[in-house]
């Protein structure tokens, strides 16, 4: 006969593990308290050693029932007293809202730095371009008297100190454009990660696009990069067009659902990472596109017009045909974001005025 193995000696019954589960469930969790108090981040108005502390405590009242941080009574800590998993759960919760917040504030004052940097940095270097062609006046002066003499030692002399200062200033200026340059790519790169952490609280509640607070610091950032580094940046407006007389015959709910739809087009166009799309107002879209050619921004816009060409919004029994109209402009040496966005839109008004459904270029 076989022999048979009684149950327990084969494998543990369930009531044997279930005692074994439960302490190990505690003491993970009290391992997890440990490990947040051991890599707790900077928190809104909360001391990192008090949480520490807190989290500790939190861990005991798991493992052993100690009493919960700011409880009034005291629990025993036979292992067999209540918990308070409420407090757990907030305590936790808390940690996790209080260090976002945390990290997003630090984000927001970092940002705030990173921009003043540049725009100090474009005046310091505007400033040495204007040194510069102040020494240029002054040397040319003297290189005049020198050709004037008659004394032909000094004439070698002075105009051999010319080259040299005018080689000397070249190279400089070569040498601090490569800097810029290179520190140009650096910035901009982390500009746009700071930009994007940024967005997912301005946007607008309808399109689902970036709102207007975001456009205007954005125009902004984007003017003092071009003053700082001179990158090509194209601004685009795209209206709907006669988006009134689509409210007025289909209702305001039709309406909505059509900018859904026409935001929707536009950012299927612009996928980049530091392509800005915002809602500007009403039925007006702003894209701002950096390092981009003015060429290369038109053939995107047209892409746009194709896009939303191809919408057919459903409004009751009919479907909405819908069609926009572009205003371009590229960025200038004196423009500031309110000159750049009048160039933009006296292009759309030029579309406008020339058929719709069509792109213009403000000059």
């Amino acid at each position: 006969m076989a022999k048979m193995t009684p149950p327990s000696a084969g494998r543990e019954t369930p009531a044997a593990v279930a005692p074994e589960a439960g302490e190990m469930a505690l003491d993970t969790l009290a391992s997890m308290l440990r490990s947040m108090a051991e890599f707790a981040l900077e928190q809104e108005g909360a001391d990192v050693a008090t949480f520490r502390e807190d989290a500790e405590a939190w861990a005991q009242h798991v493992v052993v029932a100690a009493p919960a941080p700011g409880a009034k009574g005291k629990v025993a800590a036979s292992g067999s007293g209540r918990r308070d998993w409420q407090g757990v759960r907030e305590f936790v919760r808390e940690y996790c809202r209080s260090s976002a917040g945390h990290a997003a504030s630090v984000t927001g004052d970092l940002r705030e730095v990173i921009w003043v940097f540049i725009r100090n940095f474009s005046q310091a270097f505007a400033r040495d371009e204007e040194t510069d062609e102040r020494i240029k006046a002054q040397l040319s002066r003297l290189e005049t008297l020198a050709a004037a003499s008659d004394a032909a030692e000094l004439k070698r002399e002075v105009l051999d100190t010319v080259g040299d200062l005018t080689r000397a200033f070249d190279e400089r200026r070569e040498r601090q454009r490569a800097q810029m340059a290179a520190l140009g790519d650096t910035v901009r790169s982390l500009g746009d990660e700071l930009d994007s952490a940024r967005r997912e609280g301005e946007t607008d509640p309808l399109t689902r696009v970036l709102n207007r607070k975001a456009l205007d610091a954005y125009l902004g950032r984007t003017v003092e990069v071009f003053q700082a580094f001179r990158r090509q940046a194209v601004l685009l407006i795209v209206d709907v067009d006669e988006f009134k007389s689509i409210n007025d015959a289909h209702g305001h709910a039709a309406g909505d659902q059509v900018l859904c739809e026409v935001a929707n087009a536009i950012v299927r166009v612009f996928m980049r990472k530091s392509d800005f799309v915002a809602r500007f107002g009403g039925d007006e879209f702003v894209v701002v596109l950096r390092e981009t050619p003015l060429a290369d921004a038109l053939r995107l816009a047209e892409r746009v017009l194709s896009g939303v060409r191809c919408l057919c919004v459903p409004a009751g029994s009919r479907n909405v045909r819908v069609r926009v109209s572009v205003g371009a402009a590229s960025i200038a040496t004196d423009d500031d974001p309110k000159s750049w966005f009048e160039r933009a839109d006296r292009g759309l008004y030029a579309a406008k005025e020339a058929g719709r459904d069509r792109v213009g270029v403000g000059e």
